[in-house]
């Protein structure tokens, strides 16, 4: 029984680093749809976004999921600054 809840509970604490695909686009998808929109612009907010979508999935090779999806929410908001959609 103790092998049971120690597998368990090692299985539930490397739970949260899993990629869930159910969840929505993947960090790979959001940048590549960042840098569509944000194509042919120069502008402050627009070079921000594109090194944040680059530095989210730096994150995510190095499974910081967590960390990942919060530099591509800091991304996309820079991008609806630059006049992307978000």
């Amino acid at each position: 029984m103790r092998i049971f809840v120690t597998m368990l509970a090692l299985l539930l604490s490397a739970a949260p680093a899993w990629s869930n695909p159910i969840a929505g686009p993947s960090i790979e998808e959001r940048s590549d749809v960042l840098r569509t929109q944000l194509k042919g612009q120069s502008d402050y907010h627009a070079h921000l976004a594109r090194e944040l979508a680059t530095i989210a999935e730096a994150e995510k090779a190095q499974h910081d999921i967590r960390v990942a999806k919060i530099f591509m929410e800091m991304a996309e908001h820079e991008a609806t600054k630059s006049g992307g959609e978000q």
